[in-house]
């Protein structure tokens, strides 16, 4: 024990922020693991229960609700007992929502059963993400918050890779039978995951991490002026979280269906009832030795977020060189580009193309998350609740309205323009900002 100390004095004495940061890290992990798993349910239900994907993507709906309803009383509950017993709390509720999917699946039966068990899954992860994306953004040097979170979530995408290649594993490597559903493969993933939260959450136990607040005083740390208008009159934070919530229907959008989009896209049938699969594609079931094509297509989406989690990584060094906001910018150009082909349904080619709008995506979360909340001082965890809960109501209607313009138009074209619409505000939001601040700190 003595010897654990001395070193963790020793670390902190060189970054005493480098210990708690990467206790942190390990809840991105969590939360980006529960993420990654919705993409692969949706697929998962449709094939178990022949749910259209309007229906599937209540899946979305049920688990981002819970972010809209909890994000301000989550925050609420932080300013009084600080985030780290604001995270104990989230870890509660996650692992009790990760085992209600025993009785959903053993007891119950029911697609709305899981619905539940996801809602309040969801309910745990809405408290620990409004107390952890603040407190990684400010533990240490301001300048450096977006790259901070941006590395941060990065072990998030980490997580997102692993979810996958499970659900293709598990949920996808043997053909299913919607006559006589077995739900026993889903509940592997889940207890597991209620397990390892209840070891997080001994360790979050017994750790004391840094107590940082926000500041009231007129200038912080870093020397910035803190801007102490009531939020409501600031655009950088309103425009902020006006993107995030547009952000997120692209990305809850893509990912839902993008098992679905690779496969249509790869696999095709003619009018005479022949099968053309793309060469590469099949190359990719082969390499991977995928049982089924949606087991492949999973797969795809893994390495969509190696990615993913690549984009992240180098995210926080290329910011060092170029301004956040312009990246930002940059980014949202090249998505609307891969989208456009995504759009153009070019058969046996597209699908190629859509891994890479997870690339981009990588550091629009966190970047838009870190400079809409600049200089918000003691405002920042209230701030950062309503970054949740554009989360929720954006992951609560895009999968449903992606689903329904997919079913009722049968274009993908169509469901598409909710990801172009996206990623044309994060490119207007990223090339605006600096006028955006300069408004907020005229209005203080």
């Amino acid at each position: 024990m003595n010897q654990t100390n001395q070193t963790q004095t020793m670390q902190s004495k060189r970054n005493p922020y480098l210990f708690p940061f990467l206790m942190v890290a390990t809840l991105f992990f969590i939360w980006g693991f529960c993420h990654a798993m919705l993409d692969v349910l949706n697929k998962h239900f449709q094939n178990l229960l022949s749910l259209t994907k309007t229906q599937s993507g209540l899946i979305q709906t049920a688990f981002f609700v819970a972010y809209l309803l909890v994000a301000f009383p989550a925050a609420n509950m932080i300013r009084r007992i600080g985030y780290q017993r604001g995270i104990l709390v989230g870890l509660v509720i996650l692992a009790v929502g990760a085992f209600l999917f025993i009785p959903a699946g053993m007891v119950f039966k029911t697609f709305g059963a899981f619905l539940c068990a996801l809602f309040v899954l969801a309910s745990g992860l809405a408290c620990i993400e409004t107390a952890a994306n603040p407190y990684v953004t400010v533990l240490g040097p301001k300048d450096g918050a977006a790259g901070r979170l941006s590395v941060a979530q990065a072990f998030n995408s980490c997580a997102y890779i692993l979810a996958p290649t499970v659900g293709g594993y598990l949920l996808f490597g043997k053909e299913v039978d919607p006559k006589h559903p077995d739900f026993a493969p889903l509940l592997l993933p889940y207890i597991v995951l209620g397990c390892v939260v209840l070891l997080i959450f001994a360790a979050f136990s017994f750790v004391k991490l840094p107590v940082i607040e926000g500041t009231s005083s007129e200038e912080d740390s870093a020397g910035d002026a803190v801007i102490k208008a009531p939020l409501s009159r600031l655009p950088h934070f309103k425009w902020g979280v006006f993107t995030q919530f547009l952000y997120i229907i692209s990305q809850i959008g893509i990912g839902a269906f993008a098992v679905n989009y690779i496969v249509q896209n790869a696999i095709v049938k003619d009018a005479t009832g022949n099968v053309a699969t793309a060469p590469l594609f099949t190359w990719y079931q082969n390499l991977t030795h995928a049982k089924t094509d949606d087991a492949a297509a999973a797969y795809v989406i893994s390495f969509a977020f190696i990615l993913y989690a690549i984009g992240r990584f180098s995210g926080a060094a290329i910011a060092k060189v170029i301004k956040p906001n312009l990246m930002l910018a940059i980014y949202g150009v090249a998505n609307c580009l891969i989208v456009g082909v995504a759009m153009a349904d070019i058969k046996m080619l597209s699908w190629i193309f859509l891994p890479f709008s997870f690339l981009f995506m990588s550091i629009m979360f966190p970047f838009i998350f870190a400079l809409s909340i600049r200089n918000l001082g003691e405002q920042t965890k209230i701030a950062a609740s309503f970054h949740v809960m554009a989360v929720g109501v954006a992951g609560s209607i895009s999968a449903v309205a992606m689903g329904w313009l997919w079913d009722n138009y049968h274009s993908v074209g169509i469901s598409f323009l909710l990801p172009l619409i996206g990623f044309v505000a994060t490119a207007i939001y990223g090339l605006a900002y600096p006028k955006l601040l300069a408004k907020s700190e005229k209005a203080a």
